[in-house]
């Protein structure tokens, strides 16, 4: 069967694969790991044939079948039939994958447990599991994670990649890719509808500029709006919607077979009611039995908030919502990939900016109650990125890379922080007197103001022996510098005057409002820190269709300020870097005529300074800020299977068994229930956002139903297919609370269609969530003892047309 689709599949997708420059150039080279990956020479397609997409589909499945690190590909197949247009929903194919999300700032990406220790923004400090898109590296998550045009593949790549070029890493890197700029001309159009109101646009179009053989350019957009679908019983608004819309340019010139360029805009804008919190319950006592002083129920009732509210979520989506949420971001920038090959060398280039802006209009009300009436941080980011890099001739006993990459990154983040008329009946202390109250905390403000700046430059080498034709040994070696600076303002305002108060009334009004707010301050948070990856590596074909390996990793994570508004004085205003050690064994194989794919990894990872979240309570409020673990530790097995039994019949299965905990962590905060105690001796307890068991497994049949209309000769193929996902238990709050346990939880998706064998015309249905379970995202208790947090989708069920012209 293979041997029939190799002269296709070289094909279809010499021009694809080539173009792509994941497989050549800069940060996209972070998967062509011990230089495995083959160079190809540009040439034009041939016209469109009917195993396209499913032939492409088939070389991004086994592009890393043969490097010793795991990687997991989500194919372009995949995310048609799935509906995937962006990271967040191709989380579900990617047990290791761990996707938790807040707002467009607030988000984190794990792989194998680590990446950043919750959701809480870390304006300072990046990611641990960098994200690029077409070879350009995305510094802050929201730049990624929502709807991205022409989406062809996701690469998962687990373990630490610096060696290799782009950005250092910890739990691993992600790579997204976007069809290319093409000399045949083509024209896609696709449009989708569902329930909550989903309606989605998408287009593109692609040939050759003014009949070139050397330029070519490839233009995509897309809009895409869904209502919410949880109630706001006070505004008439629904939360939980969004609105994006967002496009893509791209021009591709090759003037000669061993130069070429790829030039890439992109902007997209996304609008979002969300992330508001479902309230579940109060927690009026500790887990010693003693009762939690000044409730949340207590404070409701000073107020005289009488409505009915709703304790079932997430059972129920039918709650009083807190407040107001409104979040919006623009994401913009351009890059240039370019290729030159000369005498068996190959050099590349990736240079890129990126430009993000976010503004939210975030309050927490209920009804009339004027409680904080702005919670928000309007965040703007520039970054500019270089990545040089070198590789020896293909074919020879040693191959090398070389090269050296630079980020540059400026952040701004202006806070605003105020409580409305209602805030000194909630917030105040019971042993003031109300009008005391009313004056500390009603209409009382906080405006603060960041600016960390990043340089970070880090030369790196990676090279390859090919002992024997069937062994290999690799190694590498990077140094990661990175020099930071950031200026940390805060100060309180108030229209309320105290002038009537006694003078020790006074005093606890202003000890009150820096313990609530922070005290008027400044400082500085500077850092200069530099740290070793490595890579060793050796690798041996049992057989030419079976590899084993065992691969040693070192990578890392920068550190730098801890810029949080009303930080305690007694934490620390930096962190100090990660640096991860990852040890790794496993099997890659193709069996049964190739139809059966076969990745088994076992891996032990030790992640030392690991960076987390603390928190302390001041005047009855969680203040949260960044800290250091001494150590935490990720091991486990992984599985990813892809088996095609009969020809149309596709399955696949991946599974990760991850055992995640605090290997040293003497010192750490204690939860709710503990009244948050000075400290906690967390080693030996789990990570948050990792679940000990994590499944994702799915099939589609295919069948070819024949010619029925008499008007169009093309046969038509029929297909159904479903995919489920499953995870254990895990901590949503970096605290293991027990009260911010996501309980296990299985989804289950359909999808059901009718194309043209050469999917000219596709016509899909489609449910998500087939069996309307409602689930937490995250929940937590609050330092009052409310229980809540955000949901996750109910079922949502559609249609999808798509046409290629």
């Amino acid at each position: 069967m293979e041997e029939q689709k190799r002269p296709r599949l070289a094909r279809r997708i010499g021009l694809p694969i080539c173009l792509s420059l994941s497989v050549s150039t800069g940060a996209l080279a972070q998967g062509a790991v011990e230089g495995q990956v083959e160079d190809v020479v540009v040439t034009a397609p041939a016209e469109p044939e009917s195993s396209d997409v499913r032939a492409f589909s088939e070389k991004q499945a086994t592009k890393y079948q043969e490097t010793s690190q795991s990687a997991t590909v989500i194919t372009e197949q995949q995310l048609q039939n799935l509906q995937i247009t962006n990271l967040q929903e191709a989380q579900k194919l990617e047990p290791s994958l761990n996707y938790k999300f807040s707002n467009v700032r607030n988000l984190t990406i794990n792989i194998r447990g680590f990446g950043a220790a919750s959701s809480s923004a870390t304006d300072g400090i990046l990611g641990g599991v960098p994200i690029y898109i077409d070879g350009v590296y995305q510094p802050r998550p929201g730049q990624a994670v929502f709807d991205v045009p022409d989406l062809v593949g996701i690469e998962v790549l687990k373990g630490p990649r610096g060696t290799s070029g782009g950005q250092d890493s910890t739990g691993g890197v992600v790579n997204m890719t976007t069809a290319l700029p093409s000399f045949v001309t083509q024209e896609m159009v696709e449009a989708s509808y569902g329930n909550y109101g989903f309606v989605q646009f998408k287009g593109s179009a692609t040939g050759a500029i003014a009949d070139s053989d050397k330029v070519a350019f490839r233009i995509a957009a897309f809009s895409s709006d869904h209502q919410g679908y949880l109630p706001n019983y006070y505004g008439g608004q629904s939360f939980n919607d969004w609105h994006d819309k967002g496009g893509r340019f791209q021009i591709l010139y090759t003037p000669t077979n061993d130069l070429t360029a790829r030039l890439i805009f992109d902007w997209s804008q996304v609008n979002q009611a969300c992330c508001v919190n479902l309230n579940s319950g109060v927690a009026t006592q500790y887990a010693n039995g003693a009762p939690v002083p000044n409730n949340w129920l207590q404070r409701m009732a000073r107020i005289g908030f009488t409505s009915p509210i709703a304790f079932n979520a997430p059972q129920s989506y039918e709650a009083a919502i807190i407040g107001y949420q409104q979040t919006s971001q623009e994401s913009y920038g351009a890059a240039a990939n370019i290729n030159y090959a000369f005498n068996g060398f190959n050099f590349s280039s990736v240079s890129s900016f990126r430009g993000w802006d976010f503004h939210p209009n975030n309050r927490s009300n209920y009804g009339w109650v004027q409680l904080n009436t702005n919670s928000n941080g309007h965040v703007y980011e520039n970054s500019f990125t270089q990545d040089f890099k070198i590789s020896t001739p293909k074919g020879e006993k040693f191959e090398a890379s070389a090269g050296v990459w630079y980020l540059w990154e400026q952040l701004y983040d202006w806070g605003l922080t105020t409580y409305g008329n209602n805030a000194g009946a909630f917030y105040g202390a019971t042993a003031n007197s109300a009008a005391l109250n009313n004056a500390i905390y009603n209409y009382l403000g906080r405006q603060s103001y960041d600016n960390p700046a990043t340089n970070n430059i880090a030369p790196y080498i990676q090279a390859v022996w090919h002992v024997t034709p069937d062994v290999d040994l690799t190694g590498g070696a990077r140094y990661s510098y990175y020099a930071k600076t950031s200026i940390f303002r805060q100060y309180q305002f108030s229209t309320q005057p105290l002038s009537g108060f006694s003078a020790a009334d006074q005093l606890t009004a202003a000890k009150a409002i820096a313990s609530f707010i922070g005290a008027n301050r400044q400082y500085t948070a500077d850092t200069n820190d530099g740290f070793f990856s490595a890579l060793a590596s050796a690798s041996y074909k049992f057989t030419p269709d079976v590899l084993g390996y065992v691969t040693y990793a070192r990578g890392g994570r920068d550190g730098g300020p801890n810029p949080t508004a009303n930080l305690p004085l007694t934490a620390p205003t930096t962190v100090f870097p990660e640096t991860l050690d990852s040890y790794e064994m496993g099997f890659k194989g193709q069996f049964l005529d190739n139809r059966l794919l076969t990745n088994i990894a076992v891996f032990a990872m030790i992640d030392h300074n690991y960076i987390t979240t603390a928190t302390s309570i001041v005047s009855g409020t969680a203040v949260s800020y960044l800290a250091n673990a001494q150590s935490a530790i990720s091991r486990g097995v992984e599985a990813d299977i892809r088996y095609q039994p009969i020809d149309g019949l596709n399955t696949y299965a991946s599974a990760t068994y991850d055992d995640a905990f605090y290997g040293s962590f003497n010192s750490a905060p204690c939860p709710f229930e503990l009244n948050y105690q000075t400290t906690c001796n967390f080693t030996g307890k789990r990570l948050s956002l990792t679940p000990r068991w994590a499944m994702a497994g799915g099939v589609e049949y295919s069948h070819s139903i024949g010619n029925v209309f008499d008007f169009n000769p093309k046969p038509l193929v029929g297909y159904i297919g479903a995919d489920v996902t499953f995870q254990t238990k895990t901590y949503s709050d970096t605290t293991d609370s027990v009260y911010s346990i996501i309980p296990a939880y299985a989804l289950l998706n359909l999808h059901a269609g009718v194309k043209f064998e050469d999917s000219s015309w596709d016509l899909s249905a489609w449910i998500h969530n087939a069996t309307n379970l409602h689930y937490w995202i995250n929940v937590v208790a609050s330092a009052q003892g409310l229980i809540s947090g955000n949901v996750g989708d109910p079922l949502n069920a559609g249609v999808t047309l798509r046409a290629k012209f």
